[in-house]
């Protein structure tokens, strides 16, 4: 699965004292400085990419006091106690000895961060290994899929982006007086990743983009293969107009192809199910 800078960052998560009591969970205080410390890690290593903000204050906030109450529950059912964790951690601790790493100042906080980051991972294992996702329960999540999306279409959509409304209607104007949709991507679009696919994008389940992109989906949904919005979409200082490269009925592979994302998409709503569980049963208080 991949992961979000963010995401990557917050297994760097490190433990300091000394600060505001921001949360406690089940009688375990979250600090403050536990906060502050993680905010400078994740703005010094996204290289400023990731702000300081309330809202990066808050999600992590959330994440720790999340891993806490799966690291309280792991901890009852003493899966840390386990031959597999400590064979982990006796491991670990020997790579750290033999490369030095154990001599770095921040050792200690990083290896707590490491044991209970395991710790998580050790839960989520005892859940699946407690209750498996079946064969059964792949195949009628299949059956349910094939279902929804029978009968739907999927289009690929091609882009221009440009960051003023100058360029955008240059390319309205060359568009109208029938100039090549991709040859004006190469001409105007500030999107040079997406240059290198001449602006075009992969293909886009119609159901999905209503749910996930109402607006885009509005001005997309009636459009056949060739055309394109009439109008700009504009929003974060960019103005987009999209082409319909493509349309097909809707191409939904075998059972047999989709059967192991499947699975792990059951596996993670079990996972995540059972923390939520636990969240509803665990004393949490947040101060403000």
């Amino acid at each position: 699965m991949k992961k979000t800078l963010l995401a990557l960052l917050l297994a760097t998560l490190t433990s300091v004292s000394f600060g505001k009591t921001l949360a406690t969970v089940d009688g375990v205080a979250i600090d403050s400085a536990v906060v502050d410390e993680t905010v400078k890690t994740i703005t010094a290593a996204s290289k400023g990419q990731i702000p300081d903000s309330p809202q990066l204050r808050q999600s992590l906030l959330q994440r720790m006091v999340v891993r806490t109450v799966v690291n309280n529950e792991a901890r009852r059912l003493k899966l840390d106690e386990s031959a597999a964790y400590k064979n982990i951690i006796a491991q670990a601790t020997a790579d750290a000895e033999r490369l030095g790493e154990n001599k770095k100042p921040t050792f200690e906080r990083d290896f707590a961060v490491f044991k209970e980051n395991l710790l998580e991972q050790a839960y989520a294992d005892y859940v699946l290994k407690n209750k498996p996702v079946t064969d059964k329960e792949t195949k009628a999540l299949y059956k349910e899929i094939t279902k929804a999306y029978k009968g739907t279409q999927e289009v690929q959509l091609a882009e221009i982006v440009t960051q003023n409304d100058t360029d955008m209607q240059a390319v309205l104007s060359e568009l109208r007086s029938g100039a090549s949709f991709l040859d004006l991507v190469q001409k105007y679009s500030i999107d040079e990743v997406a240059k290198k696919n001449k602006g075009i994008n992969g293909f886009v389940n119609l159901k999905d983009m209503e749910v996930a992109a109402p607006q885009l989906y509005a001005v997309i949904k009636n459009l056949n293969k060739g055309q394109y919005t009439q109008q700009p979409m504009v929003g974060n200082g960019l103005s987009v107009v999209f082409m319909v490269h493509d349309k097909r009925d809707a191409q939904i592979p075998a059972y047999e192809t989709m059967k192991d994302n499947l699975k792990a998409q059951l596996q993670d709503e079990r996972i995540q199910k059972n923390i939520a569980d636990l969240m509803k049963k665990a004393k949490i208080q947040v101060n403000p």
